[in-house]
């Protein structure tokens, strides 16, 4: 069982998000729910290849991080408006940036804990975690 590269994990996120529905299903469970956007990606990645795990081992580096990237977006949506184009595609530039970091950080973890390949998916079990109702839903809807 190898573990993604973090470059594997971006150009699998980039590719993935931007399927139908995938993007929009993602913000709003950020939005409604507070999923990491990131991790909901990696879980998808993982369950492709056949493999699963406990999604908790993510949640101390998350909660570590959220206030910058919660106070990133507030930002850059309150200035939307006030910038003009190219300023506000250097602050989503720099969102970005900001996204592959958090990557790299969620790779990292995940080279430290155990995989299983027993059929489970850590994707429902961290959509169960944030309570999402009809979580398996969901998971079709990620998977698209």
């Amino acid at each position: 069982m190898s573990i993604p590269s973090a470059e594997q994990f971006w150009q699998f996120s980039e590719q993935h998000y931007a399927r139908a529905g995938v993007a929009d299903a993602c913000l709003q469970l950020q939005d409604d729910y507070g999923a990491n956007v990131n991790l909901l990606l990696l879980l998808v990645m993982l369950e492709e290849r056949g493999l699963t795990l406990d999604p908790t081992h993510f949640l101390p580096i998350l909660r570590q991080r959220a206030g910058l990237f919660n106070q990133w977006r507030l930002l850059r949506r309150q200035l939307k408006a006030k910038l003009s184009t190219d300023d506000y595609l250097a602050l989503l530039r720099h969102e970005l940036e900001l996204e592959c970091w958090q990557q790299q950080e969620l790779i990292q973890v995940l080279g430290q804990i155990p995989l299983s390949t027993d059929g489970g998916s850590g994707l429902l079990a961290y959509l169960s975690l944030l309570q999402v109702p009809d979580a398996p839903l969901w998971q079709l809807k990620l998977a698209a």
